[in-house]
């Protein structure tokens, strides 16, 4: 005596489902890294013009201050001055001109 057995096996339905919820996560998850990689540069790129501020404006100073050390030092007050002081030079001027000639005899 057998068994008749009329019930059909059920076919499994391929889980498409499970796939679609898949995409989504992986779109989700890659717009996150897109958003803190981009946070993460424009906060180094403010950074980085930040740096470049101070150094401009430490070189401006700089440079100001090197202006006015180069008028100091070409001023005819402090050439006067060292020419008495330490060159013994008088300020006496003749009243003749002597021509020295660039000739060899």
């Amino acid at each position: 005596m057998t068994i008749n057995n009329d019930i059909s096996p059920k076919r499994a339905k391929p889980q498409k489902a499970g796939f679609t919820w898949l995409a989504i996560i992986c779109l989700i998850f890659c717009e996150l890294l897109v958003y803190t990689w981009v946070r993460t540069e424009s906060t180094q790129t403010i950074l980085r013009i930040s740096k470049a501020q101070a150094e401009v404006i430490e070189k401006t100073s700089y440079y100001r201050a090197l202006s006015v050390e180069r008028e100091r030092l070409k001023s005819d007050d402090r050439i006067t001055r060292i020419a008495k002081t330490l060159l013994n030079l008088s300020t006496d001027t003749l009243n003749q001109t002597i021509y020295l000639s660039g000739e060899k005899e």
